[in-house]
């Protein structure tokens, strides 16, 4: 028998409370807030973009515990709905904000030309994050590569100016350009040694100025992290028989990694804004996928038994027929 806990007072609040509108409401009255005050002038756009990530970290954490609050439920599978919920959303969170409010670097300074090296702290070495900041000269579209070294493998990126082609009036089309002219950069640094810039080609108009932040989760365990989450939500949704929690971590977890991919403190708005739809697309599609692979696996529970009453009523119909089907030899 599952251990099951009674609905507490707080349970019946927050169920009531996600089950309605006042988190869907919440979630678009807060995010249309920041997004009003960036329009306004008031939040630039890190902190904006941050705020609009805390906002779809955490309405999609709640939206993910919703099935868990039902009486039906029992404690560790409460817990385990609870546990997932809080990592997609953290990872979520931390990812996005990290990319458009990474805080104060560990170092910072302009390298130049071939050769020119930044000092970095003795005790920074291991997985890093570098952001690139190049300005591009005005007219055309300039293209910058780059190499940088901090003693433990190379850095290399590019920065760059987009054009593309708008409607103007009924007939006539207009260039927008686009100045992407700064990205981060992962890689790893040695205790000691200094940022070497080691190649720079393209037309710039002035040093190369790079942050250096010390990065706790790199790339590749994010990737990993978010698979975990996403495929234990996976197995949550069969035990739960409800809800859609796999596609829900998997739009929580695309949307971080979007934004830590592509977005810099610069561009952060617009990257965000454009990884709420291609993360919960793409999350969603992937969750649900995963998913339906769970109900492949052993972890699935049995199915429900029918009622008392049918069940009874069955072992009485086959009982009568057994008795009809034996007495004659008994007479």
């Amino acid at each position: 028998m599952p251990d099951l806990a009674p609905p507490s007072a707080f349970s019946l609040r927050l169920e009531e409370a996600l089950t309605g509108w006042i988190l869907p409401l919440g979630a678009l009255a807060l995010a249309g807030a920041a997004w009003g005050l960036y329009v306004l002038g008031f939040l630039p756009d890190g902190p904006a973009a941050a705020a609009l990530a805390v906002v779809v970290g955490v309405a999609l954490a709640l939206f993910m515990i919703r099935p868990s609050l039902a009486a039906s439920v029992s404690r560790a599978t409460r817990a385990a709905a609870v546990a997932l919920a809080l990592a997609a959303g953290a990872l979520c969170v931390w990812l996005a904000v990290g990319a458009v409010l990474p805080g104060r670097p560990d170092a910072e300074g302009d390298v130049a030309a071939r050769g020119d090296a930044l000092p970095l702290p003795p005790g920074l070495s291991g997985p890093v994050r570098v952001l690139v900041h190049a300005p591009l000269p005005p007219g055309g579209t300039p293209e910058v590569q780059f190499r940088l070294d901090g003693g433990a493998g190379v850095m290399s990126g590019h920065v760059e100016r987009t054009v593309s082609y708008g409607r103007a009036g009924r007939s006539g089309r207009t260039a927008v350009t686009h100045d992407r002219n700064e990205t981060w950069v992962h890689g790893r640094v040695a205790g000691g040694a200094p940022l070497t810039l080691q190649y720079i080609g393209g037309q710039v108009a002035g040093p190369l100025h790079v942050s250096v932040v010390a990065e706790a989760i790199p790339p590749a365990v994010a990737w990993l992290l978010a698979a975990l989450v996403v495929a234990g939500a996976a197995v949550l949704e069969t035990r739960l028989r409800k809800g859609n929690s796999a596609a829900l971590a998997g739009m929580a977890v695309a949307y971080g990694l979007l934004v830590a991919d592509n977005a810099t403190p610069a561009t952060a708005v617009g990257t965000s804004l454009g990884a709420v739809l291609l993360g919960g697309l793409g999350g969603a599609l992937a969750g649900g996928t995963l998913a339906m692979l769970a109900k492949l696996g052993p972890w699935v529970p049995a199915p429900v038994p029918a009622g008392g009453k049918v069940a009874k009523g069955g072992a009485k119909a086959g009982g009568g027929r057994a008795s009809r089907g034996a007495s004659p030899g008994a007479r």
